[in-house]
């Protein structure tokens, strides 16, 4: 297994550690992938952003971060569900010959052109496929399964109680692709269980963090009005900490509590989580970033973490 990491902007900017335990969980020295390092990718860029108001630029923007993996032989693995759902549609939309000859006169402009994956050459002839964008629950769960993260575990976190929160970019398909049940997921809570975690059942689980959509942004006080609905249930659940796929959805939790002044609930990326199960130090993996402290989390360990 080949994979070229998308880590995005919230991530460097904000959690650069859940970029960093996705490497050591995917690479040699965890499950064995090879990693492929690109340079130059730039933002998604978002649906609710550019695309919301300019979907040809988005396009574009999309694309080039697509072509700069096609000739890798790898599958882009993106790490928040906003890269995901913008990169998998444009991937998507890149198949229609005039809307990617459109896109591909202007990044003629510098020097690229989106032409997909080569899948297959027959005579003289190539043949193409769109870049695989994956996300890294899906990667985990589909190439690696929970047996074998299991088997990696040399730190479980016997007796924790955690809410998943999926977050709405992941559930929703696009025209042709669902990489898990929009209405019934269960791939996050197979590797949250994985790391010997107990994955609880809330009220309103697949609903939005509150950030999504810019409403963060636009309207603080709805937004967090939807966040303190979610840790009331997490809260009446039992649970003792957060865990995601999304680092956008992470930053909602993790700042808003401070707003909301409600009982701490530790938020985590579930690349953390699953680095920490399989012993990764938690000094490489830069919790320090979070607001809401992870001990809690970390004392589930045994202190194996620390």
């Amino acid at each position: 297994m080949r994979y070229a990491i998308y880590a995005g902007c919230t991530i460097p900017n904000r959690f650069p550690g859940i970029e960093n335990a996705t490497r050591i969980i995917l690479g040699p020295e965890k499950l064995g992938a090879e990693l492929v390092d690109i340079k130059g990718f730039t933002c998604c860029p978002a649906l609710p952003t550019v695309y919301s108001t300019d979907r040809f630029t988005w396009l574009v923007m999309a694309a080039r971060n697509l072509t700069l993996v096609q000739d890798e032989d790898a599958d882009l693995v993106t790490l928040c569900n906003g890269c995901f759902s913008s990169l998998l549609k444009a991937a998507e939309e890149l198949q229609n010959v005039v809307k990617g000859n459109r896109v591909n006169e202007v990044l003629s402009k510098v020097g690229r052109q989106y032409r997909g994956r080569l899948a297959r050459v027959e005579g003289h002839r190539n043949f193409y496929e769109p870049v695989h964008v994956r996300h890294i629950i899906e990667t985990l769960h589909k190439d690696f399964g929970k047996d074998a993260i299991s088997a990696k575990v040399t730190h479980p976190f016997s007796g924790l109680r955690v809410a998943v929160h999926y977050g709405c970019h992941y559930l929703r398909p696009t025209m042709h692709t669902a990489i898990d049940d929009p209405s019934a997921p269960v791939m996050l809570d197979s590797l949250v269980e994985a790391t010997g975690a107990e994955s609880v059942n809330f009220a309103d689980k697949l609903s939005c963090c509150g950030a999504g959509g810019g409403i963060r942004f636009q309207v603080p006080k709805l937004a967090n009005a939807i966040t303190k609905d979610k840790y009331s249930a997490m809260h009446a659940a039992g649970a003792e900490c957060i865990v995601t796929g999304c680092p956008y959805c992470l930053f909602q939790f993790d700042h808003a509590q401070k707003e909301l002044k409600v009982k701490p609930l530790p938020v985590l990326h579930i690349s953390e989580l699953m680095a920490l199960a399989m012993g990764v130090p938690a000094d490489r993996l830069g919790l320090d970033w979070h607001l809401v402290k992870v001990e809690p989390v970390l004392r589930k360990m045994g202190g194996g973490g620390k």
